[in-house]
């Protein structure tokens, strides 16, 4: 297989660089144990969810076969401060995600939806009950569940839902609907909801079984295919006082501070795509042959190989640094939307760069860059959408609110 390198002014065979981690050292910039753990799932995604993923992307199923192969190795106790898990960090959880996403960008985000938000919701504002009855199952994927803010008719304005809570005797009534609820299908769910007495938004554990509670998984939809997003209506559901998380006051001591959490790290699902797209774009132009020579050889994909492998890079030094300040307590809300915006905005480009390269066998799942470009969309939109980003943190650098 030729490989070409301009070196001293001549042209010398090399091997193919298909780790784009290692091209600037990457690597060096891990922990010991970010690079451990990252190097265990990466052994876990490659033999397990890779060869098998894409029949329940075709099938547009959740994969119940390759979760239940994640739960002895104990993966979602990374997610976790101790008592609850080995102990965490945003590097950390993030290098799972991307991993994962090298694979699919569908199975990072069922990690992400049980970790980030669900995980994080009971561990920041669940109480010991709550904890020992919820968050240790859900840890160890016992219970499988989701996180309910979005409404059919309040997206970015999340803020102002309308599902709704009334104090009665012993609990609460629930009533509302939420929308793009992936997981919303399964056990567990956190709701938000308006109190009616207070007009505060509060938050409630709420199980799938309970009677007044419906799901139906949203059909159609060709992006993030493995992840079932539900429409979920709310009648009447009864929720004990015991299920209620207590310390959430309102929405910005709530919800805001779990999505400033999960928006930290939701990028590195973006640097997993990307990786993923570089990684089999190369090895694709290396391998085939056009006018009898490598796709590689021709100066239009090698341009575009560099243009991936350099967005990939650039991406990569800017999540980690997001991630560091994160750590420290440093990172605003500007910070944190403005790196979600930028990188997935990236991401679209280099999965329509992969696609491109790989001709027709580029809109074969196999190939991977077909489901980048289309997970690549809805990564640019949830967590909040590329513009809504954009203007939280136009909104910190100008000192002025462009909406409410």
């Amino acid at each position: 297989m030729i490989r070409l390198n301009l070196l001293a002014g001549q042209v010398k065979e090399k091997i193919a660089q298909i780790d784009p981690m290692e091209y600037l050292s990457l690597y060096d910039l891990l922990t010991p144990e970010e690079l451990e753990v990252r190097k265990a799932v990466e052994a876990f995604v490659q033999k397990e969810v890779a060869p098998k993923i894409n029949d329940y992307v075709e099938a547009a199923q959740f994969p119940t076969e390759i979760v239940n192969a994640v739960k002895p190795l104990k993966l979602f106790h990374h997610f976790l401060n101790k008592p609850y898990g080995h102990g965490t960090s945003y590097t950390k959880q993030g290098v799972i995600l991307m991993e994962a996403a090298r694979a699919d960008a569908g199975f990072a985000t069922f990690i992400a939806v049980q970790n980030l938000l669900l995980n994080y919701t009971l561990e920041k504002f669940g109480n010991a009950t709550q904890k020992q009855k919820y968050l240790t199952k859900t840890r160890d994927v016992e219970y499988i569940g989701g996180w309910g803010l979005t409404e059919r008719g309040y997206g970015s304005d999340a803020s102002s839902l309308t599902a709704n809570v009334k104090k009665v005797q012993g609990g609460y009534i629930l009533n509302g609907d939420k929308r793009w609820i992936g997981n919303g299908n399964k056990d567990v769910l956190i709701v938000w909801a308006r109190n009616l007495d207070t007009n505060k938004v509060e938050g409630f554990i709420v199980e799938t079984k309970w009677p007044g509670y419906h799901a139906e998984v949203i059909q159609g939809k060709l992006a993030l295919r493995i992840v079932q997003n539900c429409q979920i209506t709310f009648t009447n559901i009864f929720i004990p006082d015991e299920n209620k998380l207590e310390s959430v006051t309102d929405f910005q001591n709530g919800p805001n501070q779990v999505l400033m959490h999960s928006r930290v790290i939701v990028p590195w699902i973006a640097l997993g795509v990307m990786r993923g797209v570089y990684e089999h774009s190369l090895k694709w132009t290396t391998s085939r042959k056009q006018f009898g020579k490598y796709l590689a050889s021709f100066q239009l994909q090698q341009e575009r190989l560099v243009r991936i492998l350099s967005t990939f890079q650039a991406s990569f030094l800017m999540v980690l640094r997001l991630s560091r300040l994160a750590a420290e307590g440093k990172a605003t809300i500007g910070m944190i939307s403005s790196v979600k915006a930028w990188v997935t905005d990236k991401t679209r480009e280099v999965a329509r760069l992969g696609r491109e390269m790989l001709g027709g066998d580029g809109i074969i799942s196999d190939n991977y860059v077909i489901k980048a470009l289309t997970d690549a969309e809805v990564l640019y939109t949830y967590e909040g959408t590329y513009d809504i980003n954009s203007l939280v943190a136009g909104r910190e650098i100008t000192g002025i609110g462009a909406f409410k």
